[in-house]
């Protein structure tokens, strides 16, 4: 028996909701090597760093529905969950870098978006 894989993608700006095609996001982790002179020539020290959250999101265009300004998006909330529960990431406070639009013959329109988040909330149910 297949199981159950997390399915629902929402944007959430300004208190309204946008259904997502995709969402990709990459975690830093903020860890460097800090290379010093030694015998064996080799790295001996790491620093934490700042973590970092960098997120590629596609969304549909409406047609004649589109009125928010996608350039400007500031402190948007992103939630990847599962309908039935059990699973919910949350990336908080997130603001646009770039924005692309899409086209293609099957006549699918959709926004492409660079975003960042300044937090990342994990929830289980």
């Amino acid at each position: 028996m297949a199981e159950v894989a997390v399915g629902a993608i929402v944007l959430i700006v300004d208190g309204n909701e946008y259904d997502c095609v995709s969402c990709e996001a990459q975690k830093g982790t903020g860890r460097k090597p800090i290379a010093t002179m030694n015998r064996k020539r080799v790295n001996k020290y790491r620093t934490q760093g700042v973590k970092s959250y960098n997120l590629s999101i596609s969304v549909v265009i409406p047609n004649g529905k589109d009125t928010i300004d996608w350039d400007n998006i500031e402190d948007a909330r992103i939630t990847v969950e599962n309908p039935e529960g059990g699973f919910r990431e949350t990336y908080l406070d997130c603001s646009s870098t770039e924005v692309s639009d899409s086209f293609s013959v099957e006549g699918e329109t959709r926004r492409n978006l660079s975003m960042f988040a300044l937090s990342m909330m994990k929830e289980s149910m």
